[in-house]
């Protein structure tokens, strides 16, 4: 539902802004949607790859879930009567610390960009800031650029993604 209502959104602004830029010529309504565009190429590219990264994720983490072997799957399916072993209480500030120094590790950080560099180098992301380019290229090199007018094309996206969340919040 939520994305019904972003793509509803999204559409009112734009019209919005189309309405506005007819009223300012042609530079500027070329410049509003060659931005929206650009934009809405970007935020989809990046919502895709990424949710292609999450789904992967999860897929190696189902694979790795049960590690126990096919006797105790038998006598004990949903794993009942495991021997649990409780963590020993410790000290608030060690614990932060200790989480610390697994978020700041150089390790943990080249691991992390490993896993999410797929989402990052994904064709569509590279051909969606592609086009981000080559638009603005365009507008450059044909004296067609108006900043505030493609400011406000690349706006409608983050301003419709600002409404949805203010909108599904208030519902909640």
């Amino acid at each position: 539902m939520p994305i019904k209502k972003s793509i509803m959104i999204a559409v009112i602004l734009d019209t919005l802004l189309i309405m506005i830029a007819l009223y300012q010529g042609k530079n500027w309504l070329i410049n509003t949607q060659l931005a929206f565009v650009s934009s809405l190429l970007v935020t989809l590219a990046a919502f895709y790859s990424y949710k292609r990264v999450i789904e992967k994720r999860i897929a190696l983490e189902n694979e790795n879930f049960d590690a126990r072997d096919d006797v105790d799957k038998i006598d004990d399916p949903f794993d009942l009567y495991s021997e649990d072993t409780q963590p020993h209480e410790k000290d608030l500030k060690a614990v932060i610390k200790e989480e610390r120094a697994k978020v700041t590790s150089l390790k943990t950080t080249a691991s992390n960009l490993s896993k999410t560099a797929s989402g990052f180098f994904s064709p569509f992301r590279l051909l969606a800031y592609l086009f981000l380019f080559v638009a603005f290229l365009y507008l450059v090199n044909n004296h067609l650029f108006e900043i505030w007018a493609y400011v406000s094309g690349l706006f409608v996206i983050p301003l419709t993604s600002l409404i949805t969340a203010i909108m599904i919040r208030d519902k909640a």
